[in-house]
């Protein structure tokens, strides 16, 4: 079930999240901004020199080329910029999807124009990589019209056999590059969607909760008085339980606790996650720094389960506007902080919370 959910989400929203966080994690998106850019910044120049040598003639398709060109200087500045959000990375596949259309359709021969066409084929790929089946849809659509346009004008010149031919070839790589790439990445991204989960609980693990709480973390604003709250909660006893009820009660239990904790920070900013055995982490932004509250309806929560649970829960927090400096440390530092708290708890008679008070710098 947490497997069909996954894929669920995958294929509704989160595509372009998805594929981020996975460069992201393998550090590759300077690579792929230097690509970009280096894509956008070759359009814009090949565009300059026709304009210089065997260009269009008149003003109209004059016109056209340079708001082409001006359109691939815009995606380098955006590269060299930052990353896109998912707005700004549809906002370039357009755009480039545009340029290279008016180019092709202003330049006067039209064998160049059809050679052009291959160009749309690179930005096929780019949106068959990170983007939904329909904006690969519509770079076709538009691919098509524009190759059509230009193997017209080559068989009204008398050469029909060669439009013919020259059309298959530029459709046929326009299709199976974009297609290739997008099948492969969408059945990497169902595999990426279930990594990222607990085959049992469908929370988060360990690695996905780090990088979805460093997005909290980047989300939220500072805002004076709030504060990133990490949270360690740890069944008491749990051995007794699958000593007791055997292991199928022991999972049964372990589900029933994933599904209270987001009950329990309903109405509250978190990432859950479950980070190994019978233990499990909260990532939350709260109000104050006395995270005692929260702690509490988290205890509350699982010992009102009507199977025979407590917990042990620790927190630790640091204001957000300090945890912003060094993400990775941060979170290290707070999970272990949290870990020495929940600790704590659990000598104390488990059932209980406790809040690591030295704070964070």
């Amino acid at each position: 079930m947490a497997a069909a959910l996954s894929s669920k989400r995958w294929s509704q929203s989160r595509h372009y999240e998805w594929m981020t966080d996975y460069l992201a994690a393998r550090r590759m998106t300077a690579a792929v901004r230097v690509m970009m850019g280096g894509i956008a910044a070759s359009l814009a120049l090949c565009l300059l020199v026709l304009l210089r040598f065997d260009g269009p003639m008149g003003t109209v398709p004059v016109a056209m080329t340079w708001v082409a060109a001006a359109c691939g200087f815009a995606g380098l500045a955006l590269w060299a910029w930052r990353w896109p959000t998912h707005s700004q990375s549809v906002a370039f596949a357009v755009v480039s999807n545009i340029a290279i259309a008016l180019s092709c359709l202003a330049y006067p021969n039209p064998h160049g124009a059809l050679l052009g066409c291959i160009s749309f084929a690179t930005i096929a790929a780019y949106i068959a990589f990170f983007h939904s089946t329909a904006l690969v849809l519509y770079n076709f659509a538009v691919t098509s019209v524009v190759s059509v346009i230009a193997a017209a004008r080559i068989a009204m010149s008398g050469h029909t056999a060669m439009a013919i031919v020259d059309l298959f070839i530029v459709m046929q790589i326009n299709i199976a590059m974009p297609v290739a790439i997008h099948v492969l990445v969408r059945a990497l991204g169902v595999d990426l969607a279930r990594a990222d989960r607990d085959p049992l609980t469908g929370l988060l693990n360990r690695r996905a909760f780090y990088a979805q709480s460093a997005k909290l973390l980047a989300a939220e604003p500072a805002h004076p008085g709030r504060h990133l709250v990490m949270v360690v909660v740890d069944l008491d006893d749990f051995k007794r339980i699958n000593d007791t009820y055997g292991h199928q009660a022991g999972d049964e239990t372990l589900s029933a606790v994933a599904r209270a904790l987001p009950r329990a920070v309903a109405g509250v900013p978190a990432v859950i996650g479950r980070s190994g055995g019978e233990e499990f982490v909260v990532a939350a932004v709260w109000q104050t720094d006395d995270p005692t509250p929260l702690a509490e309806r988290i205890c509350g929560e699982i010992a009102a389960l009507p199977e025979p649970v407590t917990a042990s829960v620790g927190t630790a927090c640091t204001a957000m506007g300090s945890a912003r400096v060094g993400r990775e440390s941060t979170l290290e530092h707070l999970l272990r902080a949290a870990d020495a708290a929940m600790y704590a708890a659990k000598r104390a008679g488990g059932n209980k919370c406790h809040h690591y008070n030295e704070p964070y710098r």
